[in-house]
């Protein structure tokens, strides 16, 4: 974790963080496409080739440190 002198790191006595959100393929089992589910395809198949999973994470924006992650499946939104 960062220190009052890494560079970016904080700004008035405040640590810097950002979030972040991005998905992962994960292994092609009965059970991953069960729980996370599978985006679409574009080419005329019904479902893409590997489940996916969707994470969001806190990361610190001096040394890009992630401390705080959650997955979850694909169709996961938070929001309006």
């Amino acid at each position: 974790m960062a220190t009052e002198e890494t560079t970016g790191a904080w700004y008035r006595g405040w640590r810097l963080v950002a979030v972040d959100g991005t998905t992962f393929d994960v292994p092609d089992t009965e059970a991953n496409a069960a729980f996370f589910g599978r985006p679409g395809a574009s080419r005329g198949q019904e479902k893409s080739a590997y489940p996916q999973a969707r994470v969001a994470a806190l990361v610190e924006c001096g040394t890009h440190a992630v401390f705080a992650a959650e997955a979850g499946p694909l169709a996961v939104c938070h929001g309006p």
